[in-house]
């Protein structure tokens, strides 16, 4: 408990203030408390006041930080996010390490908020280290007894019961058709238990039916078969996902155009591409839910493959339910209903270095909003999630329908301090990342995501800020659909999002659509929020460099690179055409300070977004504390990479 109270440690202060000297003496007071809450490169800063303190909400909060004992360096402004609190985030630091932290208040109306200074300490989240296991308990597809050892291996079973905290479970090479496990105790923090692939060797846990089933003929390149588990919602046939029809007429007539079945209890229906026979085909039926149904702390799951988990509702590989400070690494989810669930009092969990795909991207568009439930993609945060602190990082999701997502729809926690970075995301039908949900505090920097309709879904983030920060978005508008595609998706019809900030990411969408163009930018309607707020993005298009035609919402662009690929205006708002970026600035006011440069990158074809030593972006953009400090020459650039000699690099080049 120590580790997670120092986490949480709420800073407050009592300020005393006179009302002046024009009258007999008073006393007034406003309290206002500071939280920290350090993950491994961010921080979240969250300052909560009386609403009486600021009844108009005209108050602002700034924030300065430093390692400890160092010299104070301003950070990004807080958000008000509601009449009691404000919400922002440092970034680029340094794990493991120690941060003062001072916010200043300030209210034009001179009120009890005016100049009170809150300060605090935290540090940051240490590494993971996975250290040397006090015990190794050795396990096979086949093995027996109780010996556990590397020449008389047990079975999963035995090793997962017998660990202890600081011990290995450690997973010979094959296949362990095996799921539904549960984990009898937790590890603890310096000694988690570690579940693992012996190295060199791949171990595979698999949801599906090693079974061979007869399958029968039933006219139309249908056939039938049955099964030993009812309500299977995941069958691969030659490695290959079959579409999960919600009716026997439907797969008869394949009404989405994809090889599918039907499942009614134990009874299969299947009809395959080309009408094949699934008796001369490999086929995978699910029979298991889950691997692992995780409620325990500091289990390290590394080096593992999960495959075939898709038997009845909400399936999962790995579902972490009230679980915290739990790993996984280097990692396999192979076509999995979803590869990762998390949910509840969840905290802390870190999912790095792994590869989530399935082989979903092509179907239609509409087939997942007619029932088949298969939105999840590899990652997501399921209501209610109470959780704080997970990080995503240096994944790869592909071929899903949405990549993976991140916000659950409520949360009663003040935020959510989730980080998502260094991920690539391709070939998603819908959205790269979703936010859509409860997001504050939530961090989404360094991702590459191509070939997606959206590239990162912000309808709705509640509450906010959302920070989007050098992500480099390129062909956006695919799939199988006959929608417009964007980088940003804002648009929704539920209730409104918060502050949602948009640095230095670039985004090309290089594709014409069905309709003949594809927009760098495109804000849709309907959808409420409080603000988007863009600066130095490079915004590219076949079609309008920027649309909008939900103007009534808050919107502050500058700084930014506006550029269409193809003959036509530049720039589309409320339903009037501009064709020149001056045009455009004088009648909207956005854009002020815009360019309309060609980008001048290096080589799209091959997805390499960095710019040409030419490139009139370089040292064009504005200076935003807190987000890009560390720029090169005299200014920073426009887009993810900032130009240093040709070389592509993210900024900061290292922790502060």
């Amino acid at each position: 408990m120590i580790p997670t109270m120092l986490r949480w440690k709420r800073f407050s202060l009592l300020i005393l203030l006179t009302l002046g000297a024009w009258r007999a003496p008073s006393i007034a007071y406003a309290a206002a408390s500071l939280e920290l809450y350090g993950t491994f490169n961010a921080m979240g800063v969250i300052v909560t006041i009386a609403a009486s303190d600021d009844p108009d909400r005209d108050a602002t909060a700034t924030v300065e930080y430093r390692a400890s004992g160092g010299v104070y360096r301003q950070g990004f402004p807080l958000s008000r996010v509601a009449d009691t609190r404000f919400v922002g985030s440092l970034f680029w630091l340094t794990p493991g390490t120690s941060y003062d932290v001072r916010v200043t208040l300030s209210d034009p109306d001179g009120g009890l908020l005016n100049g009170v200074v809150l300060t605090g300490v935290m540090t940051t989240r240490a590494e993971i280290a996975i250290p040397v296991s006090s015990n190794a308990y050795y396990v096979s597809p086949t093995g027996s007894g109780t010996t556990c050892s590397l020449a008389a291996p047990c079975a999963l079973s035995e090793g997962i019961n017998r660990a202890q905290a600081g011990d290995a479970v450690i997973l010979r090479g094959g296949v362990y058709y095996q799921g539904g496990i549960t984990l009898p105790r937790s590890g603890v923090a310096g000694a988690p238990i570690v579940i693992r692939s012996y190295s060199g060797e791949t171990a595979i846990l698999d949801g599906s039916d090693p079974s061979n089933f007869a399958w029968s003929a039933q006219g139309g390149g249908v056939y039938r078969a049955t099964v030993n588990v009812a309500d299977a919602h995941l069958i691969v046939a030659n490695g290959q996902r079959l579409l999960p029809y919600t009716s026997l007429a439907d797969v008869q007539n394949l009404v989405w155009g994809a090889p599918g079945f039907y499942a009614s209890g134990t009874t299969v229906y299947a009809r395959l591409a080309g009408d094949a026979d699934p008796n001369s085909a490999t086929m995978a039926i699910a029979r298991y839910n889950h691997a692992f149904w995780v409620e325990r702390n500091y289990i390290y799951f590394v080096n593992l493959t999960f495959r075939h988990y898709g038997q009845g509702a909400y399936a999962k590989a790995i579902y972490f339910n009230n679980a915290n400070d739990n790993l996984v690494q280097g990692c396999t989810f192979a076509i999995n209903d979803l590869g990762i669930g998390i949910k509840r009092d969840s905290h802390r969990n870190v999912i790095q270095d792994n590869l989530f795909y399935d082989t979903i991207f092509d179907w239609n568009w509409d087939a997942f909003y007619a029932g088949i439930n298969l939105s999840s993609g590899g990652i997501r945060s399921y209501d209610p999630m109470t959780g704080r602190g997970t990080i995503i990082r240096r994944n790869t999701f592909h071929d899903y329908f949405d990549g993976l997502g991140v916000c659950p729809d409520t949360t009663a926690a003040l935020t959510n301090e989730t980080d998502v970075y260094e991920n690539l995301i391709y070939n998603a039908g819908d959205d790269g990342i979703e936010t859509d949900g409860q997001c504050s505090n939530v961090r989404i920097w360094r991702n590459t995501i191509h070939d997606v309709l959206m590239g990162i879904s912000l309808a709705p983030t509640y509450t906010g800020p959302t920070y989007a920060i050098r992500n480099l978005i390129y062909r956006t508008g695919v799939g199988n659909n006959s929608y417009t595609g964007s980088p940003f998706k804002f648009n929704s019809g539920y209730g409104a999002s918060g502050a949602m900030y948009l640095f230095h990411n670039t985004a090309d969408a290089a594709l014409v659509d069905v309709s003949g163009n594809n927009n760098g930018l495109y804000v849709k309607s309907p959808g409420t929020w409080a603000l988007i707020y863009a600066r130095n993005n490079i915004w590219a298009g076949t079609g309008y460099a920027l649309e909008n035609y939900n103007t009534t919402q808050p919107i502050n662009l500058d700084y930014d690179n506006l550029w269409r690929e193809t003959s036509g205006n530049l720039a589309r708002w409320n339903s009037v055409n501009y064709a020149t970026l001056a045009a455009f600035a004088t009648a909207t006011g956005q854009e002020a300070h815009g360019r309309n440069v060609a980008p001048g990158f290096v080589n799209r074809a091959s997805g390499d977004y960095t710019l040409l030593p030419g490139s009139a972006l370089i040292d064009a953009g504005v200076l935003i504390p807190g987000i890009n400090d560390d720029y090169h020459g005299s200014a920073p650039d426009l887009g993810a990479f900032e130009y240093a000699d040709g070389v592509r690099l993210y900024l900061p080049l290292v922790s502060k």
